[in-house]
């Protein structure tokens, strides 16, 4: 008992969570735009392309590295130059070779240092004994600018552009492997020097203690092959044409952030908004059966949102008529259910008060043929509300129709009785071409079969049932024709209604359960073609019998080279 409690426990807590799913669905097509999933993914995927190339603009390592070679080249050949040119005027003359720091002196101020680049030379002991920022006793004088009294405002675009290129500056500056990249480059000048007075010349980029990109080149004075001092040639320009080069991105950068948030609004406009609207449609369908036209019809559009609009209108157009398929089906079915009910009703009262052995003969007789009557509708009952179950699950093959006629022909030639009424296949196609229709094979050979037992049953003893066939535009046209007495005009479309059960004279009564054309019709409509009925005139216009024309459509002349090798194979 314990146990059972339990399992009913999981079972509703099984139930209940699957409800809350459910909920949590519905809920979901009225959730707000910002928190939409689809939407938040379109912002997202924009964006990470953005930032990508964002952070590689303001990472410009390339550039940074490329701007550093071509300084350090610069640098070591203005170096080069100072050594050469020091070495040879100013290390002393004769066998004792010594700086001359005077001689180095005109050395260097006959130099043209560019603006932004440092020049110092030490002696070997790797003292600074010249520099080009002291170097020079000039005073510069110039012209003071005139006195403003009040700076004028600046405008909003200035304002925000400086304040962009400082957020850019300061946010790339603290990055982490900036940073790294920072304490691993950090300058020692002394450590510079003292290599180069070994004999090795040091260059590439440093970092100073205030964090400013120096590129730096050290290289040794020599006289022959003593080392007499180190001239080192630094810049200190490279970190702010970086910096120019990043706020020159600024406005470009805006102007991509603009670019992608204007594509992603227009993305969410005509992909989110639409599925929205689909979703919150399909939610009112799902909640009222009055809201059949709720799904917006977006098949202008000519896309795949406009197909998944059309094909949901269709789907959901569809479900609807199964419904009341199924409703007018059962209403049907509890109908014709009642008849032999009441009938057995009656015979069985009757039938306790009947007082002679032939009366309860008959009364037998009629029960039985009630019961028989019962089993026959509730087999064709369940054959007809397993018609679109089995034609979901057989795959639709290449047939030849003039294949299919001759095999149903022989099936009924030898099972016949020589005084029923015979089959005669009529099928002949121009110049005994193959035609070839794509189609269900058991389900449209029950079409055929419900068509000849339906004739048979109306052809007269001897009599012949017909079948022909022929190909008008496109279509496959095949008939079945009887001998009968035809259909009454008003009943041309009705007989394809369920339960119509009008028979000819003399037919057993409840020996047909007025099921079989409306399955044909229920069949022929998911091969995408058409049947209906009509009566056989003689000349002088009597009615001759009934036709049933049923027409689908022929195969596409893409795999009819195919299946006409096919077929003939076969025929082999």
């Amino acid at each position: 008992m314990a146990s059972d409690t339990n399992i009913k426990k999981r079972k509703a807590s099984q139930t209940g969570q699957g409800r809350t799913r459910i909920r949590d669905r519905r809920r979901g097509a009225r959730r707000a735009l910002l928190r939409s999933r689809l939407t938040r993914n379109i912002f997202l995927s924009n964006l990470i392309g953005l930032l990508i190339l964002i952070g590689g603009s303001l990472a410009m390592n390339r550039f940074e590295s490329g701007l550093i070679d071509a300084k350090v080249d610069n640098l070591s050949s203005l170096a080069n130059t100072i050594t050469t040119v020091i070495g040879e005027q100013a290390t002393g003359y004769g066998g004792l070779a010594e700086l001359d720091l005077e001689g180095a002196r005109q050395v260097l101020r006959g130099v043209n240092v560019p603006e932004g680049w440092r020049v110092r030379l030490h002696d070997d002991a790797g003292q600074t004994v010249l520099d080009t920022e002291t170097l020079s006793d000039a005073i510069s004088m110039s012209t003071l600018d005139p006195i403003i009294p009040e700076l004028p405002e600046p405008s909003w675009q200035e304002v925000w552009k400086e304040r962009s290129s400082t957020w850019i500056t300061e946010t790339t500056h603290n990055l982490p492997w900036r940073k790294r990249k920072r304490n691993a480059w950090r300058r020692d000048l002394k450590a510079d020097v003292r290599q180069a007075l070994e004999g090795e010349p040091s260059q590439g980029p440093r970092f100073d203690d205030e964090d400013n990109l120096i590129v730096t080149v050290s290289q040794p004075v020599r006289r022959v092959q003593q080392i007499l001092g180190v001239v080192t040639v630094e810049s200190n320009d490279v970190g702010n044409i970086v910096n120019a080069e990043r706020r020159a991105l600024a406005p470009i950068i805006g102007l991509a952030f603009l670019a992608t948030l204007l594509s992603s609004l227009a993305l969410t406009l005509f992909i989110t908004m639409p599925m929205r609207r689909l979703a919150r449609a399909a939610e009112i369908v799902t909640r009222s059966s009055d809201k059949r036209d709720a799904i917006p019809d977006l098949s202008k559009r000519r896309d795949e949102i406009g197909d998944l609009s059309a094909v949901m209108r269709d789907m959901t157009q569809g479900l609807y008529s199964r419904i009341d398929d199924i409703a007018n089906f059962a209403a049907d079915v509890a109908h014709e259910i009642k008849n032999p009910l009441t009938s057995l009703r009656s015979a069985s009262d009757t039938l306790r008060v009947a007082k002679t052995e032939e009366q309860r003969g008959k009364l037998i007789d009629i029960i039985q043929q009630d019961v028989s009557r019962m089993d026959r509708l509730i087999t064709d009952i369940s054959k007809a509300s397993k018609v679109d179950a089995n034609l979901a699950r057989e795959t639709a093959q290449t047939l030849d129709v003039a294949e299919i006629l001759h095999n149903i022909t022989e099936f009924y030639a030898q099972t016949q009785n020589e005084d029923a009424p015979q089959v005669v296949n009529q099928c002949r196609f121009e110049n005994d071409e193959p035609v070839f229709i794509r189609a269900f094979e058991t389900p449209f050979a029950q079409v055929l079969r419900n068509l000849i037992d339906n004739a048979l049953t109306f052809s007269p003893p001897g009599g012949d049932v017909r079948l022909d066939s022929h190909v008008r535009n496109g279509r496959v046209i095949i008939t079945v024709e009887d001998q009968g007495p035809g259909i009454p005009e008003g009943s041309l479309e009705t007989v394809f209604e369920r339960f119509y059960t009008q028979r000819p004279k003399g037919a057993e009564f409840g020996s047909h359960s007025g099921l079989g054309l409306a399955i044909c019709r229920q069949i022929i409509t998911a091969h995408k073609g058409q049947i209906h009925a009509e009566n056989r005139l003689s000349e002088n216009g009597e009615v001759e019998g009934a036709r049933f024309v049923v027409n689908v459509p022929r195969q596409t002349a893409g795999d009819n080279s195919k299946a006409t090798k096919k077929g003939k194979r076969k025929r082999r």
